[in-house]
Parts: structure tokens; sequence; C-alpha cells
């Protein structure tokens, strides 16, 4: 198979920077004016202007250049088959260089649009760790996903760790080629994990962890366990709407029955019309109540059904982050990865929105952030600098990510200032935080460049005016 990957991190001459020097906003007016792109042309007539990221017989990835009226401008990335595809014009040279630097300065407002949901492809497999036959799996370029969930969940969540996996590969380009495949392995219920954990050895009560020394990443999840109360539940209410629609084409002939008993007792016609037109009301209101009740019920299990699809989401997004940063970025062999970084990114990536089908870093989650003014308006911000000296240099994956009395909302907050004050995820500088086994361990004031003092204050400064 040819496959053709194009790295928005490649090497960019003085010239290009140059031509680019300008700020996103001082660029001249209208959609890419005066900017050579690449164009990506759909059999449906669409017409994209961006970067081809990669094109292969699997799949084609394009990054979409917007340029709204009066608003900043910001990227999307596409996943589309190869069979969507009538053609692709693509530059080279000066001005794919130039191209590079904008998708570079675009990198913290880029989103990653979901591929279509049909494109996946999932097989029928035995799983000896979920203990069935018959579950589903989905292999894609970084992962192997494993569920014993109903086909169309599995679809859901396969399409969003396509997504999350390629926000990884967007913001934080591999360094490396892992030996294998990360596995995912999503259980149905907590009962089920939790009883994994404990037979290979693991203490600890996270609904989900990164496996390191096998490489897999698992997912507690009660979604199982919730589908199949839902399909009960939709079989009662199928069974109970059934009735009432029996009792529907029954109700002429009860009502007409009702009719002759009032009449044999006496009663004259206008009030046998009037009491027979009083039952059939009384009738429909009692079963349009049942239906409204019905169509509660199954909103309410609905948004329940979704928000377990939120939390699993999360805790895919947090966990892949990590087995994501050990195979394709610093395996803990080699590196010493700090702590407050692993895990602060970490949360970064767990609390991206979803919206519209595309996945999105650049919104900071409101509860996390209030707690962290908070904290940070009762100590001035001490508490990064005790985190820093009590966690740097630190990487003992499980028993430090897991550990209760980490200050994960100040590796959070850390973590938010570095990637959008000081564009940790541009050029090579991620890598400076990042201590490399065998070579002297930089000091707090090396690492980040100015006394820790110093950077408290321009901490709690960037953290306090941060709006949800």
């Amino acid at each position: 198979m040819t496959v053709t990957k194009v790295s928005v991190f490649s090497i960019i001459t003085w010239a290009a920077m140059l031509c680019l020097a300008l700020p996103l906003w001082a660029q001249p007016p209208g959609p890419l004016q005066d900017l050579a792109t690449d164009h990506l042309h759909l059999k449906d007539g669409s017409q994209w202007s961006g970067m081809l990221l990669e094109q292969s017989q699997r799949k084609v990835e394009f990054l979409e250049i917007n340029r709204p009226p009066g608003k900043p401008m910001f990227a999307v990335i596409h996943t589309v088959s190869p069979d969507r595809v009538a053609n692709v014009e693509q530059i080279s040279g000066t001005d794919r260089e130039q191209l590079s630097v904008l998708v570079d300065h675009l990198r913290n407002r880029t989103q990653i649009r979901a591929a279509e949901k049909d494109s996946v492809k999932l097989v029928q497999v035995k799983s000896g760790i979920l203990e069935s036959n018959d579950v589903w799996q989905y292999t894609s370029d970084h992962f192997v996903l494993t569920s014993p969930l109903q086909e169309d969940l599995t679809r859901t969540l396969a399409v969003r760790i396509d997504q999350i996996f390629q926000a990884f590969e967007h913001w934080m380009p591999p360094e490396r080629t892992p030996e294998g495949p990360i596995q995912i392995i999503l259980f149905g219920s907590i009962d089920h994990y939790s009883a994994y954990l404990r037979r290979i050895g693991l203490q600890i009560n996270n609904p989900a962890v990164y496996v390191p020394h096998t490489n897999q990443v698992l997912i507690g999840t009660d979604l199982g366990a919730f589908q199949k109360r839902l399909l009960l539940i939709d079989q009662q209410h199928d069974k109970i709407l059934q009735q009432w629609q029996t009792a529907e084409k029954e109700l002429p002939k009860t009502l007409n029955h009702l009719a002759k008993q009032l009449k044999e007792m006496g009663w004259s016609s206008n009030d046998i019309t009037i009491e027979v037109q009083a039952r059939r009301e009384a009738w429909q209101r009692d079963y349009r109540k049942k239906q409204a009740q019905i169509q509660t019920t199954n909103r309410r299990n609905q948004s329940m059904l979704q928000a377990l699809v939120e939390q699993t989401t999360q805790h895919l997004c947090h966990e892949s982050f990590h087995a994501y940063v050990e195979n394709f970025l610093f395996p803990q062999d080699q590196f010493e990865v700090p702590v407050w970084l692993n895990e602060g990114l970490a949360q970064l990536f767990e609390h991206a929105q979803f919206e519209n089908g595309s996945f999105r870093i650049d919104q900071p989650p409101k509860q996390l952030l209030d707690e962290l003014k908070a904290r940070i308006e009762r100590d001035h911000g001490l508490c990064l600098q005790r985190m820093l000296q009590t966690e740097a240099g630190s990487f003992l994956l499980f028993e430090n990510l897991h550990r209760s009395q980490l200050d994960y909302d100040v590796a959070w907050g850390l973590a938010w200032y570095l990637v959008f004050q000081k564009d940790l995820f541009t050029s090579e500088r991620l890598e400076r935080y990042v201590h490399r086994r065998g070579t002297p361990e930089a000091s707090i004031e090396e690492t980040f460049g100015e006394p820790v003092s110093r950077l408290q204050s321009s901490w709690v400064d960037f953290m306090l005016q941060l709006r949800p």
C-alpha cells in the first residue's frame, strides 16, 4: 500500500517564516487571499482549501483552513474515504513551506472532524480478556479496539477514538514507531472490569487505566449493562403500546356495547351520546398520557446513555493520551516525563469538546477552572510551586498518575498555560520539559527558563483572567 504522510512540522526556511510573521488577525482580508493552498475536490462537488495531510488506499486526511468574516481563522481536519475524492491539487516548494507555517500557527485552533460511522469496519472476534466468543474489533493505524457493546455504539466510540488519536498526532507528531498497536479494551460493566484488574494484580480504584507493560488501555464502563436494561425497557414499552393499540381498535366496539347497555337502562339518546363521547375522550387522554410517560422515560434513558458515553469518552481521551506518550513520544525506558506534565496534558484532552462531530481542545472546562481559581485565590498560587517541587522528574505511571494526592487541577492549569500561552505544541518545545534518562536533569528554573516565582506570577495572572 502506498501511503503519503505529510507532517505539518516540516522544516521551514527563515524566508517562509518572515512571509507569515504577522499575527493571524493582521493577515490580508478574504478567504486565504494571496496564500497558495492544496485543494481537495470531492465527487459531490464540494471543495476544500488547505493542506493534504495523508492520502492512502484506506483514507484521505485533509486540513481545511477557514476564515469566517470578522472572526479568527481556524482549521478543520477531515477524514474521508478515497472513493469520495475526485482529485487533489498539491502545492510544493516555498508555497508549501509558507502553508506549513500557517498550519503551525493554527495548531491550537484546529478541530478534528469525525469520519463517517459507516466507514468503520468492524469484525466479530473471540476475546479471552472479555470472556466472550462474540465481541466487536476495530483496527486502526494506532490502536486495536475490542468492545462487547452493541454495534452502533461501538462504531460511535471507534470514530471518537480515531478523532482522539488524530488530535494527538496533529498537536504532538509522533517521534517513533511502536512495536505494535495499542490495545484498547472496553468492558461492558464495572464489575467485569474490576474483576479483570484483580486478576492481573492491579490494586486501583480508577474506572480506566493504561498498563504500559502490556500496552493496554482498559476502560471500565456500565454501558453494556445499561444497554441491556434499555433493551428490556424498550420491550416492555412496546408490549404496553401494543396493548393500547389493540384496545384502540376495539374501542368502537366497546363503546357501541356501552351505548346498548345504557339504552336498555332507559337512558335518552342525547345522554347516551354525551356519555359515550366522554368515555372516548377519557380513554384518549389516558392513552396520550401513557404515550407521554413512555416518551419522557425514553428521553431520560437516552440522556443517561449519552452521559455514560461522554464519561467513557473522557476516560478514553485521558488514558489514550498516556498510551500515545509511551508509544509515540517518550517511552519510559528512555525518558522521564514529569507527572504534572503527563497528567496535565491528559486532562486537557480529557476535557476536550465533541461538538457537531468535531473535536476541539480550546474551551476550558468551567467547573475545573472555577475550582482552580478558588484555590489560587486562597493560596496566591503557591500550589504551583509545591507541585513542581514535589513532582518534578518523577515518572511511575500507575502509582503516581493514579494517586489521589496529585494536584490534578494545578497540573491541568499549568498544561493549559503552557499550551495556550507558551505555544507548547509548536516546534520542539514539549521536549524541553522531558528528561532523557542518563543525562543531567535540569532544574525547574532551567526547564522553564525563568525563576519559579516569576512563573508563578505569570501563571496566576493568566489563569485568573481565563474565561470558560
